[in-house]
């Protein structure tokens, strides 16, 4: 494992021994040792970022099983599992929920050159029965749903986040720590990344974010993002955390998959 310091353009290695023992398991296959690469070792939180994206532009569009996380309201709500479908150009969301229960049934669907720039969605259960409501992105129903905009699902949504964090640390200089682990997640092999941007700003995404990258697709599987821990405590409460398993790219959706 490394970790690095990084503020203000300036980053130290420093050899650590810690491991963040945390669902999903690590990998007890790990392959022989190599030479490190001196460019992700220098900056491995850039590297991925550089690398997904160059992954990320070459994706038309994808099918997975979508599951989420979220604090409202001050209480982290129950794990939500959907059907999603994504297209990239024009950016197209299809969601349809599958449990918990309550939620189970809702159906989301967002297109960005939608005139009139609404979304059309279909609530869970008998509230459901009318079929689907064509509603503005900002209606009250909608973020009830979806207290992060549907806009904002996905996996070039998390690209663009994981990258404004990092920009926005950099540009006040603060230090950035980065922990890196093999791990497995969905049975996929994956790389873990364990962020810290430890010091307190008005603008701080998160205390700690932890991001799952697959090692194949090279493209962010799983988000997590967690407060800092309470006084007594080694872990801070969840924010929200995003998955994105069973991933299949460029099916080749077309205009027709996102008219709902």
């Amino acid at each position: 494992m490394t970790r690095l310091l990084m503020g203000g353009g300036i980053a130290t290695l420093v050899a650590v021994s810690t491991i963040w023992a945390e669902p999903p398991v690590v990998r007890k296959d790990t392959p022989p040792a190599t030479q490190p690469d001196p460019v992700k070792q220098a900056d491995p939180l850039g590297a991925m970022l550089l690398d997904a994206r160059g992954a990320y532009g070459k994706v038309r569009d994808y099918t997975c099983t979508f599951t989420r996380q979220q604090r409202v309201n001050g209480l982290v709500g129950a794990e939500q599992v959907a059907e999603m479908k994504v297209r990239v150009n024009p950016a197209s969301v299809y969601l349809r929920f599958a449990r918990p229960e309550a939620t189970a049934g809702l159906e989301m669907c967002y297109v960005s050159t939608r005139a009139d720039g609404k979304l059309r969605m279909r609530a869970a259960g008998a509230k459901g029965q009318n079929g689907f409501q064509t509603l503005a992105t900002d209606d009250s129903k909608v973020k009830a749903e979806f207290p992060r905009p549907a806009k904002e699902l996905g996996i070039g949504p998390m690209l663009d986040l994981l990258t404004g964090v990092v920009a926005r640390e950099k540009g006040l200089n603060n230090p950035i720590e980065v922990f890196t682990t093999d791990y497995q997640f969905a049975g996929r092999n994956v790389m873990r990344y364990d962020i810290f941007t430890r010091r307190p700003h008005s603008h701080r995404y998160a205390y700690r974010t932890i991001v799952y990258v697959d090692k194949d697709t090279r493209l962010p599987v799983r988000i997590e993002s967690y407060d800092a821990p309470k006084p007594g405590l080694t872990q801070g409460e969840l924010i929200e955390a995003f998955s994105y398993s069973d991933l299949k790219l460029n099916v080749g959706l077309g205009a027709s998959a996102f008219e709902y």
